[in-house]
Formats: structure tokens, sequence, C-alpha cells
């Protein structure tokens, strides 16, 4: 039976084939995050962020089924990073394991830029936080 971790495992073994993967479903970066990348935790799912090339159609469903086939394990969170909240963006690409990197400068550029939304977006969810609150 598969787990979290041996899926991370087998796309770091299978980068050829993942690279390939990628091109074809126009993934510029595939990160790994989340409690996989966490010796103490006991990791339920693989979380991966895919950022696919800007202003292309993406088949985020056909990306997850190939990972899927690919590792042999089901329950792979695929968190499409086009059009995220700065929040998980930023925990999709900050500390992450980057799997498929297209370009040079990919990871780092989104991962600042993340950072910067989330910063700049802060006073608006703790806004929002105080009118829940009444």
């Amino acid at each position: 039976m598969s787990t979290p971790g041996s899926a991370l495992q087998r796309l770091r073994e299978e980068s050829a084939q993942l690279n390939v993967l990628c091109d074809e479903y126009g993934v510029i970066l595939l990160t790994a995050f989340g409690s996989v990348l966490r010796p103490a935790a006991e990791p339920h799912d693989l979380d991966l962020g895919v950022l696919f090339e800007y202003g292309e159609a993406h088949d985020a469903l056909g990306l997850r089924d190939n990972l899927v086939a690919l590792t042999g394990y089901e329950g792979i969170d695929l968190v499409v990073l086009n059009g995220a909240g700065p929040v998980i963006r930023e925990r999709a690409l900050v500390g992450a394991k980057v799997l498929h990197e297209a370009r040079k400068g990919v990871h780092a550029n989104a991962a600042v830029a993340a950072t910067m939304e989330r910063m700049d977006t802060a006073w608006l969810r703790d806004l929002a936080l105080e009118e829940l609150a009444g």
C-alpha cells in the first residue's frame, strides 16, 4: 500500500517521467508541501502545489490522474496556485520541495510574490475576522 512519503519518493525517483508529464500539461512549477515534509508528522495525504503556464488552459484533474498513476497513491491533494489565495500559495511555495521547475527562477519569483501578497493583504484578513466577530 502506498503512503504519502512513498508517493513523494516515487516522484523524486521518476523525475524524468515527471518532467515530461509536467511539460505535457503546461506545468511551470510543481512543489510538495505540508505534513509530508515534516519528519515528526504522520501525513494523511500528499500536498502538491502546481503552477500552470499563464494564459493557457490547464487540466488539473488530468494532471492529478496522471500523478496518481505515476505514484500509485490516491491521496494526492493538488492545489492549483494560479488564482489561489496568498496564504495557501505561500504555504505551497515557501519551504516546499521543488519537484519540477520549467525555468530557473520560477519558484523563487512565485514564492517571493506570494509572501509579499500575503503581507500586503494581512490587514484585509484581519478586518474580515473583526467583522465576523461582530
